[in-house]
C-alpha cells in the first residue's frame, strides 16, 4: 500500500509539473514548428531552383542569424539537391556567404541583409530571409507571415536573374507575389 501512495504522489508530481511547463513548452513548439517550416521552405526553393554550375562537393544552405533554422535544417541533410549531399552551416561573417548556395538571413541580421546583397553581388547565391526591417529587394525570396499562421513567400525575379538563378514555374505559381 504504501508503494502505490508513493507512486501515486510521484504521478501527482510529475503532472503538476507537466501543467506547471505547458505554456513555456507551447511557445518553444510554436518556435520550433516556425523554424521547421522555414527549413523545409529552404529545402524546396533549392529544390525548385536552377543554378549555373554547383560546386562538386556538396550544396551548401548557410544560415545567418537563425540558430532554430539551423538546427531544423537537421531533417534535409540526409537529401540532396541535384545529387549533392546537403550541408547546413552557421555563418557568422559576411565574408563567407559567396560559399553558399542557399543564404538564410534571420531577423537579428535584417541590418546587414543591404551590405550581404552588395557582397554577394552577381554570384549565385539564393538569398531569403524573413520580411520586416529592411528593403525587400535586396534578397531573392522573401517569407511572409500570413493569417491564421501560415507562412507565403514573395520572389524577387530580377535578383534571382542578377544572380544567375532560375526558378520552376511551379515555385513561381505558388509564390504570393513575383516581381
Amino acid at each position: 500500500m504504501r508503494f502505490k501512495v508513493a507512486t501515486n504522489f510521484r504521478l501527482l508530481v510529475l503532472l503538476l509539473a507537466c501543467c506547471a511547463l505547458q505554456p513555456a513548452l507551447a511557445n518553444d513548439a510554436i518556435v520550433a514548428d516556425e523554424s521547421a517550416i522555414q527549413a523545409a521552405f529552404l529545402y524546396n526553393f533549392a529544390l525548385f531552383t536552377e543554378w549555373p554550375a554547383l560546386p562538386a562537393n556538396e550544396f551548401r544552405i548557410c544560415v545567418m542569424g537563425s540558430d532554430p533554422v539551423l538546427a531544423a535544417l537537421e531533417s534535409v541533410k540526409k537529401k540532396q539537391i541535384n545529387q549533392h549531399p546537403i550541408s547546413a552551416i552557421n555563418i557568422s561573417s559576411a565574408t563567407q556567404v559567396q560559399s553558399c548556395e542557399v543564404l538564410f538571413v534571420g531577423r537579428s541580421e535584417h541590418a546587414s541583409i543591404a551590405k550581404l546583397a552588395k557582397l554577394i553581388g552577381n554570384a549565385p547565391v539564393l538569398l531569403v530571409s524573413e520580411e520586416d526591417g529592411y528593403d525587400p529587394k535586396s534578397v531573392t525570396i522573401e517569407l511572409v507571415a500570413q493569417q491564421q499562421g501560415r507562412i507565403g513567400f514573395k520572389i524577387n525575379r530580377t535578383s534571382a536573374q542578377a544572380n544567375s538563378l532560375t526558378f520552376s514555374s511551379k515555385l513561381l505559381k505558388l509564390a504570393i507575389k513575383v516581381y
